[in-house]
């Protein structure tokens, strides 16, 4: 065999041979450090369609544009420990001081968590009119 059939073998048998570590996934955690000084997050359990939700809205307290704004929705146990996470969009655009709107599908629990994940602040250069 030549170096290029093995690299292709011991590619194939990465590929359907994951690597399996130990207990569970990495714990996500928002991408935007410092996200709570833009932002406040508000919401409440409810029922879309017989189905557990979570809606709110996601506030921008500051003086930035902002759009491509994702929330870290968590689910926790009784001792505070996270259950399950997902990543959900905010659709829309936020100028400074307004906010959006958001519903997320949910499984039962206890209790919830929801941050800001990330978000992009949009910049205008001088000459915008």
């Amino acid at each position: 065999m030549n170096k290029w059939t093995v690299a292709v073998i011991l590619s194939f048998t990465l590929l359907a041979f994951p690597l399996t570590i130990p207990g569970s996934a990495a714990e996500l955690k928002p991408l935007m450090a410092g996200w709570e000084q833009h932002f406040t997050v508000t919401w409440e359990q409810a029922e879309n369609r017989g189905k557990p939700v979570l809606q709110g809205y996601v506030n921008n307290i500051s003086p930035y544009n902002v759009r491509a704004v994702r929330i870290l929705v968590e689910t926790l146990d009784g001792a505070g420990e996270t259950t399950s996470q997902r990543v959900a969009w905010v659709p829309g655009e936020m100028n400074g001081a307004t906010r959006l709107f958001f519903q997320v599908p949910v499984a039962p629990a206890s209790t919830y968590r929801v941050r800001v994940f990330s978000y992009d602040r949009q910049e205008f250069d001088g000459n915008f009119r």
